[in-house]
């Protein structure tokens, strides 16, 4: 009878499942630190990120979002977050050594249609429409790009250059983008200031709210301090195309 046989297989419970390549992690680590210190980031975060620079990051990033408006926002948007050495993921160029840059890219733009809240605010004052649009786009531009009117203008501006070149430009029909604009939009807008006087004298409920909404976000636009566009992230953005807006408001006929 033959001897038996037993073969014992090496245990791999103490054998990482994942292996990650890097080349330089410090700026990764300077990030963490400033995070660790200014109370953002957490030990906790530390421990499940496996000791991971990396995911350390990315599991304070996400946590920062869900505690700060994150799931409101991912239902109203459709925006990636990344963080990155260069502001192009396909380009060569880095930023300067030290630089890292937290870049906010939507994938799809949120749209609201105006039209009933303008027709609305119109019936308390007749320059509140105007108001209203341009301190509600001037507010988010400082942050995500809105296309509105003046950029459907400058859009059908640069067609028209396009058309001229053609044999035939008449053959092509443009939007009527001042047609499409709505003439309470063209009033002049309140000052930020005459918006919070005006504000106390209106009884409305809806549109307190929608005012009182436009104030705040007024108010939280201006808090933080928009960085500086400097000439080495325009070289790096020099072949890229206009970012996609974050938000369109069309008008009710469907300007481009």
């Amino acid at each position: 009878m033959a001897p038996s046989c037993e073969v014992v297989l090496p245990t791999l419970e103490r054998i990482p499942i994942e292996q990650r390549f890097s080349a330089d992690d410090r700026e990764l680590l300077t990030l963490a630190q400033i995070l660790v210190k200014s109370d953002i980031a957490s030990v906790e975060d530390w421990e499940r990120s496996g000791r991971d620079a990396a995911k350390y990051l990315s599991l304070t990033l996400q946590r920062w979002i869900r505690e700060h408006g994150g799931v409101a926002i991912d239902r109203r948007f459709d925006l990636d977050l990344t963080l990155s050495d260069r502001l192009v993921d396909y380009s060569d160029e880095r930023g300067p050594e030290g630089t890292l840059y937290l870049i906010v890219d939507p994938d799809g733009a949120a749209f609201v249609l105006m039209k009933p809240v303008l027709e609305l605010l119109e019936t308390v004052h007749p320059r509140l429409p105007a108001t209203f649009f341009r301190h509600l786009v001037g507010s988010l531009n400082r942050w995500v790009r809105v296309y509105d009117y003046d950029d459907a203008e400058e859009r059908v501006d640069m067609l028209r250059e396009w058309y001229e070149g053609e044999e035939n430009p008449e053959q092509y029909e443009v939007p009527d983008i001042e047609g499409c604009t709505p003439k309470c939009l063209k009033e002049k807008p309140l000052t930020l200031r005459g918006l919070k006087e005006l504000s106390q004298t209106i009884r409305d409920r809806e549109v307190q709210a929608l005012v009182r909404g436009l104030l705040q976000l007024c108010r939280v636009s201006s808090q933080a301090k928009r960085p500086e566009f400097t000439d080495d992230m325009g070289e790096q953005l020099m072949d890229s195309n206009p970012p996609l807006p974050c938000l369109l408001l069309p008008s009710p006929q469907g300007t481009p």
